[in-house]
């Protein structure tokens, strides 16, 4: 039996003050990683072009088809490896095929007939941001990159990501390949929830094993919150930089402190790039430093949460040892909801027994708190009660015992047989 808490009705109008922060980027957005509710958000429903942020859907798309098949060998093609310079690209009015490699963009080097794992491929794309990478691992597990890219955005509508319209695995520019930070920070929550991909967006570098036509080399890490120098963040775990004149410069990031992981998205930033590292970790410090919250919705002791149980003499009253909290920071409280879920056990009823659990949810569902709810007072069951439970154990206990009666009748009566 569940019931639902008058308290609803008192924190339904709870709105979270977003933080103050002043980002340079065009668009940016601040989420919780574990409930996605959102602590600032500047434009954060308006497309615009992610460059290499691309990768974290390819990645994670690639993941949700093959994580089990990380060994996996993948082998280049020259629709993987096709080239075409920026002016070209431009000149044909982007008719060229999407996927085609910018010259002069980052790649490691691939040759055509090259054998590499997925693993090896997902963190050339993911640290050192390799466009080639890209572009076999999307035909490698799509069986052609068109056809992976259709899946992609079907997928990425799947989790969510209403406003994103991808064109290529990489991310190189093409007027009809956007998303949102919205969208991207959603693609990132999904993606910390794999440990695979947060494996690899936090490395700082990775030594890419010797293949069939290369000799061992390393890919650095593109994401400077993540790498060694003045712009590292101690509390930064990935995710992924993008850059082209188009787009300008793009950060999804991740940081955690204290078990709670945040993602921000900054998108469009037109100035030197150190200045968009400082505006994240700005970002992130501004929300780290909140103070943590706590609202009592109900107090410590006997509480009002009573129920009528059957063959019972009177209302089951029960008490909270803890009372019932919720803790928030101030950017992330939100409307609220708790309810009841009973566990009553058979009468009679000793105070301190277990009768229930308590739990409170946010607007988005994710459970904020739950605590026991014990019995308050002893509950006796009524003497008609007892007697209706009586005649049923009397009557189960006549029903075993003719049963037990016909089983050994049945035995004395069945004829043996000879013995030879």
């Amino acid at each position: 039996m569940k019931w639902l808490l008058p308290i609803v009705l008192l924190f339904a109008s709870l709105q979270a003050k977003q933080l103050e922060v002043d980002m340079g980027a065009e668009g940016a957005i601040l989420i919780n990683a574990k409930t996605g509710m959102i602590l600032y958000e500047k434009k954060a429903h308006t497309p615009k072009a992610p460059a290499s942020t691309t990768k974290i859907a390819t990645a994670l798309y690639a993941l949700e088809c093959c994580g089990d098949q990380l060994e996996k060998t993948f082998t280049a093609t020259r629709e993987c490896t096709a080239s075409i310079s920026p002016q070209a690209k431009r000149d044909s009015n982007y008719r060229s095929p999407p996927h085609w490699i910018e010259t002069g963009s980052t790649h490691v080097a691939i040759k055509n007939g090259e054998e590499l794992p997925l693993y090896d491929l997902l963190c050339g794309m993911l640290v050192h941001s390799a466009n080639d990478a890209s572009n076999i691992v999307a035909h490698g597990v799509g069986g052609t990159i068109p056809n992976f890219m259709e899946e992609v955005n079907l997928y990425l509508k799947e989790i969510g990501c209403l406003h994103t319209s991808f064109k290529n695995p990489h991310g190189l520019h093409h007027p009809e390949h956007l998303t949102t930070p919205y969208d991207l920070a959603l693609m990132a929550k999904k993606g910390l929830e794999n440990p695979v991909f947060r494996e690899i967006v936090a490395m700082k570098r990775y030594t890419c094993p010797r293949t069939n036509f290369e000799h061992e080399r390393t890919f650095v890490q593109t994401n400077l919150l993540v790498r060694k120098g003045s712009l590292a963040y101690p509390k930064a775990i990935g995710v992924k930089s993008g850059m082209t004149q188009a787009a300008g410069k793009n950060l999804v990031a991740a940081a955690e402190e204290n078990g709670r992981c945040l993602i921000a998205v900054a998108l469009g930033y037109r100035e030197d790039r150190s200045g968009l590292y400082r505006d994240v970790t700005k970002l992130f410090e501004t929300a780290f430093n909140e103070p943590k919250m706590r609202r009592h919705l109900l107090k410590k002791g006997v509480c009002d949460l009573t129920t009528q149980v059957s063959g019972a003499r009177r209302r089951l009253k029960t008490m909270l040892p803890d009372g019932l909290f919720y803790d928030y920071y101030p950017a992330e409280e939100c409307a609220i909801k708790a309810s009841v879920n009973w566990e009553i056990p058979p009468l009679p009823i000793h105070a301190g027994d277990l009768v229930g659990m308590v739990r409170v949810v946010d607007e988005r569902g994710n459970v904020v708190q739950e605590t026991e709810l014990f019995a308050y007072k002893d509950l006796k069951p009524t003497l008609w009660h007892r007697v209706c439970e009586q005649k049923k154990a009397l009557f189960l206990g006549g029903v075993v015992c003719i049963l037990v009666f016909m089983w050994r009748l049945r035995k004395k009566r069945a004829p043996r047989r000879p013995f030879f």
